[in-house]
């Protein structure tokens, strides 16, 4: 009886395909459209969405741990590039990459995703594929899409149903954008310090939407005769979370970085901060890194705080006081071919000058607060008593996947030679918000010049 039941739904099935004009006939098969079969089947599993449980990560640290001493420098060993962790007093892993802040872009899910996710509800659904994959593939997304206005406009909405399926109303993922509404504004020669300006209207159909700013970068400067720069800084990074209406309008800037690729007796180009005004918002942005004394200052600041307990205008680790080469007056160092560095200088922040405001108004906040903020980050590196050695890039978050990116040269080694780095590097094609590249003089080049810091950028989603 079974086997008669199953042959007579298989031939249901084919006929059913045979009297479609293209694909299946829906109305045939289930007795009602694709998109009533579909709205049914999410009401009785609202939870089993392809958005279900992307919201915080399960991140168990705020975002602005990923700017503080104790996670950030209170090691003997650099954060940033391959990952290497040392003799660390407070932590033992790298929290840029160990998922404790960064879960990742929760809020972008595939195509794919969201076709699998569908068909795993219901053998039915299951059997449908396996006959025709391509059009059921097409005409569920098709109805998935579709579907998401019918939630949203319903006199009660199904928060369940809109957070689980679509990933609307859950929980946000530090770093990370919502999801495929967005748009980024940043200058189109960002790289070369580039920012830019322009007027967001919310759309229709949005009602909460996600602000992220990265501040512009400070350009390097070269060592005078024989000397360096660290990696500069980045600019600061900030993000806030605020329920918006339709129509409003949000005055959004990109923050520009000098564009000037100084040389040794110069002032290296400022990095202009990255933000946004607008209804519901109080105070949102990112500095961008622009004092050419923050080298100096920041890790004095960090070596009172957290290391050796005395400040020393060196380049030096924090956990000594008696070696390392010398600060100059515009945030270079010269190299006296007397000491090294005794150990690596970690990635530290830049908490002298580059900060984030996040601060949206009591009747528009969903997320704010200096928790959603991070401050600008400043290389390391490690010479030896031959003017050898290395800098290492600070880290940024992504703004695709919400995550570190890993991506351009992150480790700059030099063993002889002179003019590394600095205006070499200005083809480098890092992140937003990036400072400039290191450089290192030796031999008595002093006509190098500094890199320019990367522009800033802002991204807007919605939901």
């Amino acid at each position: 009886m079974a086997d008669i039941l199953v042959q007579n739904a298989v031939n249901k099935l084919k006929d059913a395909i045979v009297e479609g004009s293209t694909g299946f006939n829906y109305n045939q098969i289930f007795g009602r459209s694709l998109a009533d079969e579909l709205k049914a089947a999410f009401e009785e599993f609202p939870d089993a969405g392809p958005y279900a449980g992307t919201g915080s990560g399960g991140v168990s640290k705020c975002l602005c741990t990923l700017s503080e001493y104790q996670y950030m420098t209170y090691c003997q060993c650099s954060y940033s590039g391959a990952g290497q962790n040392c003799s660390c007093c407070c932590v033992q892993a790298n929290v840029w990459r160990n998922g404790d802040v960064l879960a990742g872009s929760g809020g972008t899910v595939a195509v794919s995703t969201i076709q699998s996710t569908i068909r795993n509800l219901r053998q039915k659904y299951q059997d449908l594929y396996a006959v025709n994959n391509a059009d059921f593939n097409q005409d569920t997304y098709l109805a998935w899409y579709q579907l998401k206005a019918v939630f949203q406009a319903e006199s009660s909405p199904n928060t369940a149903v809109l957070s689980s399926w679509y990933g609307i109303g859950g929980g946000s993922v530090q770093g990370a954008r919502y999801g495929s509404d967005y748009i980024k504004v940043c200058g189109s020669s960002w790289l070369s310090g580039e920012g830019a300006t322009c007027t967001w209207t919310v759309p229709a159909g949005a009602t909460q939407a996600k602000f992220q700013a990265w501040g512009a970068g400070r350009g390097s400067n070269p060592g005078c005769c024989c000397g360096g720069q660290n990696f500069s800084s980045t600019g600061a990074y900030a993000e806030i979370e605020i329920s918006v209406t339709p129509g409003d309008q949000y005055v959004v800037c990109a923050g520009c970085s000098c564009t000037r690729y100084c040389c040794s007796n110069q002032v290296p180009g400022h990095g202009c901060m990255s933000g946004v005004t607008g209804n519901g918002i109080c105070c949102f942005k990112a500095d961008g890194a622009h004092c050419y004394q923050e080298n100096c200052d920041s890790l004095n600041a960090n070596r009172c705080c957290y290391g050796a307990g005395s400040a020393c205008r060196r380049f030096q680790n924090p956990w000594c006081t008696s070696s390392g080469i010398c600060w100059c007056g515009l945030g270079e160092y010269c190299y006296d071919n007397s000491c090294d560095t005794c150990g690596v200088i970690p990635t530290y922040p830049n908490k002298c000058y580059v900060c984030g405001c996040s601060c949206a108004t009591t009747t528009a906040k969903i997320a704010d607060g200096c928790k959603n903020t991070i401050f600008g980050l400043i290389g390391g590196g490690c010479l030896d008593t031959n003017n050898y050695g290395w800098h290492i890039r600070p880290p940024v978050i992504n703004s695709d996947t919400g995550l570190e990116w890993t991506g351009g040269c992150y480790n700059q080694s030099f063993s002889s030679g002179t003019c590394c780095g600095g205006c070499h590097g200005a083809s480098w094609n890092w992140h937003p918000g990036h400072g400039g590249a290191g450089t290192h003089i030796m031999g008595g080049t002093t006509n190098h010049k500094g890199d320019t810091g990367r522009g800033g950028m802002v991204q807007i989603s919605w939901q």
